[in-house]
């Protein structure tokens, strides 16, 4: 295949950088080739932003030549010859010395040595994802594709290029759901053999809890999660995050509600930053009891604020769905009590919740509900905790109640100037009855 119809799918900006780099490959005298997803896609027609390098002879000295004349940001990993570069466009690329890997046990990180390229591309998980494109001057946006990669994507297969791939590297089980799912492709007859072959010895409790939390997160970050997990289901994977862990009709219908829900969201709040993994992992776990939750959190070894967004609770959530849902009359500041721990992400998985149950009317009541404990959150009391002290409250936890009615009335709007504060407190004070009445 030709530059014309493969690189030009590029950018120009792109394309002129990897002629640019082929020079500087040239100058080096090393073979350079662009490897890997973003040939896949290329050959897909579908957008690629990073771009991953391989270079025949020193990558990590390229890289820092590249890093030098582009004054890019670099980050070097020695133990598997490879480098990140940042450039001052937002630009990531990954340039790797070509290598073969070999595994001391199964599901262990490999041992890297440099190889020649075809072996190179021998190593990695697909045969769609074996496949390089030249950038020296010479040989400039021809194809590489020893392993038939091209023939697979006609042929919408997901292969392995070795019956060990799965043994070696158990993330590439999940690795293979996310293409099938993300292409519509299907497993190859023998991959999915030695995919099950390999589920089946157990090989991903062996998995280090970052390596799988990085797979499992990857997969739900795809546009539809709901597919993959379904598939998870379908293969008994899911029990590798815990045992008592089940695609039910519920939770499915849950999971399948998540989409909406976080475009309402996005639509409504677009300053919000969600979490949309963690929403599809707290949407899984939703009928699970807390000390599953906890144990998938653990085993997936997830932040303290994943952790914290986690650990809402089945019966919390439902309990204030409850709450929120009811059409008797809620105060705006009620509504910010049930919520206020609450995080984004929590309350997207709310919405998802009272869709999936299909009560009348509910969902549109729990939006308005949503609403307004937005608004809420930006509520601010002109008191301070030294303005009581000024009052003469002496300093102690009556101040955290004090201050929190004067929020309340503040969100309900029955206070609305600092002048108003003041005299709440003050009668409170007057009356001598501040501790029974707050």
């Amino acid at each position: 295949m030709t530059e014309r119809s493969l690189l030009s799918r590029l950018s120009q900006k792109r394309l002129s950088l990897l002629r640019e780099l082929g020079n500087l490959a040239d100058e080096g005298g090393v073979s350079l080739y662009l490897v890997g997803g973003v040939v896949r896609d290329l050959l897909l027609k579908r957008e690629t932003c990073d771009l991953d390098l391989t270079v025949e002879g020193d990558g990590i000295a390229f890289a820092r030549l590249v890093a030098d004349r582009y004054r890019a940001g670099l980050a070097v990993f020695e133990r598997f010859a490879t480098a990140r570069l940042a450039f001052p466009d937002g630009l990531k690329m990954d340039i790797a010395t070509t290598r073969r890997e070999s595994y001391a046990q199964p599901a262990l990180l490999p041992t890297v040595q440099p190889a020649a390229m075809e072996e190179d591309l021998s190593r990695r998980d697909f045969t769609i994802n074996a496949m390089a494109v030249q950038l020296n001057r010479a040989t400039f946006g021809q194809l590489f594709d020893p392993y038939g990669g091209q023939r697979d994507l006609r042929a919408r297969v997901i292969r392995v290029l070795h019956a060990g791939s799965f043994q070696d590297d158990p993330t590439r089980i999940f690795r293979a759901i996310r293409f099938e799912q993300r292409f519509g492709f299907r497993l190859d007859p023998a991959t999915a053999r030695l995919l099950a072959q390999a589920a089946s010895m157990n090989l991903i409790q062996r998995l280090s809890g970052p390596r799988l939390q990085n797979e499992v997160l990857l997969l739900f970050a795809e546009r539809d999660p709901a597919r993959a997990m379904a598939r998870l289901g379908q293969l008994k994977l899911l029990r590798f995050l815990h045992r008592h862990l089940c695609y039910t009709k519920s939770v499915k219908r849950t999971v399948a509600a998540v989409p909406k829900a976080l475009a309402w969201w996005g639509r409504r709040f677009p300053d919000s930053v969600i979490d949309k993994p963690i929403v599809y992992l707290m949407a899984l776990s939703s009928e699970s009891s807390q000390a599953v939750v906890a144990t998938m959190i653990r085993r997936l070894a997830l932040s303290r604020e994943q952790a914290k967004k986690m650990n809402v609770g089945r019966q919390r959530v439902e309990r204030v769905l409850k709450r929120l849902t009811d059409p008797g009359t809620v105060r705006p500041s009620q509504v910010f009590r049930f919520l206020v721990d609450f995080s984004d992400e929590a309350c997207v998985l709310l919405l998802a919740k009272q869709a999936s149950a299909q009560a009348a009317g509910g969902g549109s009541l729990l939006k308005r509900q949503l609403v307004a404990y937005m608004k809420s959150k930006t509520v601010k009391t002109a008191l301070t905790g030294r303005d009581l002290q000024a009052m003469g409250l002496q300093p102690g936890p009556l101040y955290t109640t004090i201050l929190g009615k004067l929020l309340d009335a503040r969100i309900d709007g029955t206070i609305t100037t600092e002048a108003e504060e003041r005299a709440f407190v003050q009668k409170r004070l007057g009356k001598g009855d501040v501790r029974s009445e707050c």
